[in-house]
């Protein structure tokens, strides 16, 4: 009865803390992910039917689409915008509902490998852990893919505990879709089930019909889907064909022997998922498990599927995006359930127990709190530029847009935000752009908008992280090239100028 309480008070306050930030804009972290994932479906729904592609929002008027990835989560989205009419809300609400999804199949996991005083301490992390709270409300289809983990994983415990065909069709088909919306982050949790099977029959066993058919209906489906993807981006994002995303996604051999990666999955680690102390008693955790556990469990083999998780995809993954990390969330805060369980049954803190947990619930709080804050920071500039354009052009201007005022923007061709929030044909102009397509732009653009960086501040924690990056300030180019091409100076407004012809 106790812990069926605590279900439902970890979940209204889950949903209540990713609801705060419901309207506003995505403008916050990651939103170039975000946007990609909005303009995707703002177009799809302007297609008849159940489109698989997407018009290009950064290549202004040109007719260009491309596909990012089996759009299930788009057409959840598109589901929820019939009934609410505002996209941003309805991919907002959408997450939060998938979250809310994978958070109860969390529990059945947790039923077979914790406690309930561990389930409560995992819990707490789970729903408070700012890496989940951000992206379990984010435009992205980050939390399908972790209802998807949760829902392969938990078939995959109960095939082992009946192995039935009926249970093992679930898994695979469970399975075949997660690989199809985001491979790197369900591909290593096929070690779950193998393991489960070479364990309880020998590896003779991964040869019976059942298996073999499913795993070549996977191998089908993922060659068939890489296949028609190419065909759609190899015309406009040739760099985004399926062998360029794989390997763009495993990365060079030589990059898992340098420090800076893996200091920072570390630091997205002890930022985002295991905040402060968290990381600790989480750390104390596995040293627990580790000495305790006399067989390879469900935790013991899902952490070795996770190693192999951050081996193999070194990348544009884990070290380069935090939600890359969200595979690490479940078995971290298994292991941080662990560690308080332990720490709170030491004979030192038996006798103030009451005292220590509650101290452990404001630090993991007020720890997150800094973070969260940081993570739904909004880019104002980058929106007003966008809402200017849309409140002083016509419908068919074509806007070219140069980010001058972002490191992370300066120099990446594929932003879909000013294109989005200005409802206008935009060609987006870095230094990375194609020729080609400033060649366009600067033909048929009638303004040109110009993102500029604001007033030298003092130094925070996030400039020294981006310098370790090795990202610096941005450095604005000189606007005479847009003379050069007849544009003029019409206005500046608070941290962008405007430029017409």
């Amino acid at each position: 009865m106790k812990s069926a309480r605590s279900y439902w008070i970890f979940l209204i306050l889950g949903i209540l803390l990713r609801s705060v930030a419901l309207n506003q804009p995505l403008v916050d972290a990651h939103l170039l992910r975000q946007c990609q994932t909005a303009a995707a479906t703002k177009s799809m729904i302007e297609q008849p039917g159940f489109p698989l592609t997407a018009r290009i929002p950064w290549l202004g008027d040109l007719d260009a689409h491309f596909i990012l990835e089996l759009p299930v989560y788009n057409y959840l989205v598109m589901s929820v915008h019939r009934l609410t009419g505002n996209l941003d809300l309805s991919g907002k609400m959408t997450s939060i509902l998938l979250w809310a999804i994978s958070f109860g199949l969390l529990q059945s996991i947790w039923r077979r490998m914790l406690d309930r005083e561990q389930t409560f301490w995992a819990n707490l992390l789970f729903v408070f852990a700012p890496l989940e709270v951000f992206y379990g409300q984010a435009f992205m289809p980050e939390m399908l893919v972790q209802m998807l983990a949760f829902g392969f994983v938990l078939l995959a415990i109960r095939y082992d505990e009946a192995p039935t065909l009926a249970r093992w069709v679930a898994c695979a088909a469970v399975g075949l879709i997660g690989l199809l919306v985001k491979l790197p982050e369900i591909a290593h949790l096929y070690l779950i089930p193998v393991v489960f099977i070479v364990r309880r029959h020998g590896w003779k066993e991964v040869f019976r019909p059942r298996y073999l058919v499913a795993a070549a209906a996977t191998l089908t489906g993922m060659k068939a889907w890489s296949a028609y993807m190419d065909s759609v981006n190899m015309a406009f994002l040739p760099e985004w064909t399926s062998k360029e995303a794989l390997r763009g996604f495993i990365g060079p051999l030589s990059s898992r022997f340098h420090l800076k990666p893996w200091a920072m999955v570390l630091a997205y680690l002890s930022a985002f998922a295991v905040t402060g102390p968290a990381a600790l008693a989480a750390a104390y955790g596995a040293w627990v498990f580790v000495r305790k556990q006399q067989r390879l469990p469900l935790l013991g083999i899902w952490l070795f599927s996770l190693a192999v998780f951050y081996v193999l995809w070194f990348g544009n993954a884990a070290s380069a995006q935090s939600y890359y990390n969200l595979p690490a969330m479940a078995p971290l805060c298994a292991l941080f359930g662990f560690g308080m369980s332990a720490v709170l049954a030491w004979a030192k803190t038996a006798r103030w127990r009451r005292t220590a947990a509650v101290m452990a619930v404001l630090l993991l709080l007020l720890s997150s709190i800094p973070v969260v804050t940081y993570l739904f920071k909004q880019d104002r500039r980058i929106l007003d530029a966008s809402r200017w354009a849309d409140g002083h052009t016509l419908p068919g201007d074509v806007i070219l847009f140069r980010p001058n005022h972002r490191y992370d923007l300066a120099d990446y061709p594929y932003n879909p935000v000013a294109a989005y929030y200005s409802a206008r044909p935009t060609f987006v102009w870095t230094r990375n752009t194609p020729d080609t397509y400033r060649r366009l732009a600067l033909e048929r653009a009638r303004y040109a908008i110009v993102t500029m960086p604001p007033p030298t501040e003092p130094d925070t924690w996030y400039d020294v992280f981006n310098r370790f990056r090795g990202a610096s300030a941005p450095q604005p180019e000189s606007l005479d090239w847009l003379e050069s091409a007849g544009f003029r100076k019409r206005e500046a407004a608070d941290g962008f100028v405007i430029f017409g012809r």
